[in-house]
């Protein structure tokens, strides 16, 4: 049984960043205009939070991950967030992914990261197919949020044929 505390501060961090990562992902496959971007960034967590809100009864790790994003952190679970944060944007900056390849790698390395941490916290398969699943559908949820061509929202399509390859890659390595 999972609850908030089950995961200290940096690895929720570290659970919340893979779905996110997949997210983006998918934004960078065929980026949209300014408009659209915030779109799709809205639409990582907005569909996170509605996903572990629908699936929170039938999934002990998708109620503990409810719990975290719901519960205002102390203040020291926030200078413990920052420095996580920084630590990582010294990472990345110090690894930035030259390619498109490379940052494929950089997200199934994030999200292969979560998916152990959760097994070696004890997440049942269940509890690893929901994180799956909810993983997947952030991943659609910013193919769908904006179109993509077109001119002010004229034309276009809402996914575009690089998004659909990145999704259906993404759903062959998760499983789902």
């Amino acid at each position: 049984m999972f609850d908030r505390n089950s995961f200290t501060v940096e690895e929720w961090a570290e659970i919340i960043a893979a779905p996110t990562a997949v997210g983006a992902l998918v934004v960078t496959a065929d980026p949209s205009g300014p408009m659209g971007l915030i779109g799709e960034f809205r639409a990582i967590m907005t569909t996170m939070k509605e996903y572990v809100e629908a699936n929170a009864a039938g999934s002990p790790l998708m109620a503990a991950l409810l719990e975290h994003i719901t519960t205002k952190p102390s203040e020291e679970e926030e200078a413990q967030l920052k420095q996580w944060a920084s630590e990582q944007q010294e990472t990345m900056n110090a690894n930035q992914p030259k390619n498109s390849e490379e940052l494929k790698q950089l997200v199934r390395d994030k999200t292969s990261k979560a998916l152990t941490l959760l097994r070696d916290k004890g997440a049942s398969e269940a509890d690893i197919i929901a994180f799956k699943e909810m993983t997947y559908d952030i991943a659609e949820a910013v193919a769908n949020a904006s179109k993509e061509g077109g001119f002010l929202g004229f034309g276009g399509t809402l996914v575009s044929e690089a998004e659909q390859s990145m999704l259906t890659q993404i759903k062959s390595e998760l499983g789902v």
